[in-house]
């Protein structure tokens, strides 16, 4: 029998949250786009994404810790059947390299915005660190996600702190952003959904693997109950950052960068860097969930790992706001289904008394 490892509460959280804040939801792009545009009403799709995170990160993990799926394949065919579940497989699969072009195109972002460099510099330095990672296997990939999540939530709650003090939230600034036609959204409801249809969707790629690693389900349910508040916490005091800058930091492709910036240049060093960890470790969960599905054995993994690593790179060129305006929706609105497959599954596997939550 597998042996498996006794991952913390604290471990699986810090993992389910590190696959999710990287390049858009650390740099303020994503909560304006989804959330803080929508002004008061943003608030409470806050309060259900959070929800919405833990129960499905719950879910995916006891799944996958069910199905003994060491990749999302398995949980796929299981809650889609094979000719479904083939089509949602690709399309996770497709979506991971998506993704990793995002984080690509985040760290290119971030280098020039605050670094002074080349984009193409910044997404090179991320996609190589990633790829490094991704070839000594998925225990060493869990480990870096939760040393840097911790850093990553105080460096935004520390900002969002200052950018409040000096610059308050009123009722103009949020009555300008709702008066402003969201990118790619049409409510708020939808919004919130839409965030965590994706998100979720990316998050498979590390929350398989770790459901099947660990052996305590008290731990899972715990750790996603965690994830889910610590993604809401951070995804609050982004967007009351975000809105306390309005209107200056619209034109920025990175907003958090910018509102460190005026608390002191160092600091806004200091945040960029972290932020630079952060895309980095959602870019190694995607490539190691990708080459994961791909692969057949390690050096198959390893293959397929660098091929999709030069691919983000030269497609991150694009643009950065760009691609997540364009990249997230088309993903979010297949993402539905993947939420639908797996709300049905609970319902009926629950309702047939097969599978139920407990402590093991």
């Amino acid at each position: 029998m597998k042996k498996t490892k006794q991952f913390s509460t604290l471990s699986i959280a810090a993992a389910f949250i590190g696959t999710i804040v990287g390049a858009g939801f650390a740099t303020g792009q994503e909560v304006l786009q989804f959330f803080s545009f929508y002004g008061m009403k943003g608030f409470i799709g806050i309060v259900v994404s959070a929800i919405l995170f833990s129960y499905f990160g719950i879910l995916i993990m006891f799944i996958s810790k069910e199905r003994h799926a060491d990749s999302h394949l398995e949980l796929v065919r299981f809650t889609f059947g094979k000719r479904l579940g083939v089509v949602m497989d690709w399309f996770i699969t497709i979506s991971f390299l998506g993704v990793l072009v995002v984080m690509a195109a985040g760290s290119g972002a971030v280098a020039e915005e605050q670094l002074g460099l080349p984009p193409f510099i910044g997404s090179i330095a991320v996609i190589l660190l990633s790829f490094l990672t991704v070839s000594t296997g998925v225990k060493n990939v869990i480990r870096v996600i939760g040393l840097v999540v911790p850093f990553l939530l105080c460096a935004v709650i520390g900002v969002a702190l200052f950018s409040l003090m000096t610059d308050p939230l009123t009722a103009s600034k949020i009555a300008l952003l709702e008066s402003i036609e969201a990118p790619s959204q049409t409510s708020w409801p939808f919004s919130a959904i839409l965030y965590v249809s994706y998100n979720i969707i990316l998050a498979v790629a590390i929350l398989s693997p770790l459901g099947v690693e660990a052996n305590s389900r008290k731990n899972l349910l715990l750790g996603g109950i965690l994830g889910g508040l610590g993604l809401g916490i951070g995804i609050l005091a982004i967007d009351l950052a975000v809105i306390s800058g309005v209107p200056e930091i619209l034109p920025f492709q990175v907003p958090m960068v910018y509102l460190a910036s005026k608390f002191s240049p160092l600091f806004a060093l200091v945040f960029g860097l972290i932020l630079i960890l952060e895309i980095y470790t959602t870019a190694v969960s995607i490539l190691y969930g990708f080459a994961a599905r791909m692969a057949y054995g390690n050096r198959q993994r390893i293959l397929w790992a660098g091929l999709a690593s030069l691919a983000a790179v030269i497609a991150a060129q694009y643009g950065f706001s760009k691609i997540i305006s364009t990249v997230y929706p088309l993903m979010g609105f297949f993402g539905f289904v993947f939420l639908g497959g797996l709300l049905w599954t609970h319902l009926k596997d629950h309702l047939s008394g097969v599978f139920h939550i407990q402590k093991k």
